[in-house]
């Protein structure tokens, strides 16, 4: 079994200026900071044995403030990442049609699938732990539905997580 704490990460400027922000690198708000920090009080009593990310910088910022001094080890995993959203990227979330995704982009099925991949990867590096997985809200709620068996489908009648929250999972 892995004990996995489900980090998202702190608020962004792109958060607050409604961007689709996808695979960018993203830059916490001092909110976000803050957030980051109150996470990493709210994780201070739970004896961690890792930490696995994503790479990019919102995440990886997010992470150094919430572990703080922790001697853990930390990986970067790419399949962390938030969906790409392909052309979309960089533009604000108001100036775009959402029923029709632009053809570059990556579709929920995709990110679901990836997901799988990563609650796999888990599974075969991480028996026994407890760990901090730290990524972003579609992602995450796409690992979710993973180990909760909930089709992609029907990803949209999970909650979303705000920046900063913590949930936890049991994967056997």
């Amino acid at each position: 079994m892995i004990q996995m704490y489900l980090a998202r990460h702190g608020q962004t400027e792109e958060n607050v200026n409604r961007i689709f922000q996808g695979q960018l690198p993203g830059r916490l708000t001092e909110e976000g900071k803050r957030q980051a920090v109150a996470m990493g009080e709210e994780l201070a009593g739970v004896s961690l044995d890792a930490v696995v990310s994503s790479d990019l910088q919102r995440v990886v910022d997010t992470v150094q403030l919430a572990v703080g001094n922790r001697n853990l080890p930390w990986e970067k995993n790419s399949l962390l990442r938030e969906i790409d959203w392909g052309s979309w990227t960089g533009r604000p979330l108001d100036s775009v049609d959402r029923k029709h995704l632009p053809p570059d982009a990556e579709t929920k099925e995709m990110l679901y699938e990836r997901a799988g991949r990563f609650v796999e990867y888990l599974r075969k590096n991480y028996e026994g732990k407890k760990v901090l997985v730290v990524a972003h809200g579609l992602v995450n709620r796409s690992i979710q539905a993973q180990i909760l068996g909930v089709p992609a489908d029907q990803l949209h009648t999970l909650p979303h997580m705000k920046n900063a929250e913590v949930r936890y999972f049991e994967i056997n």
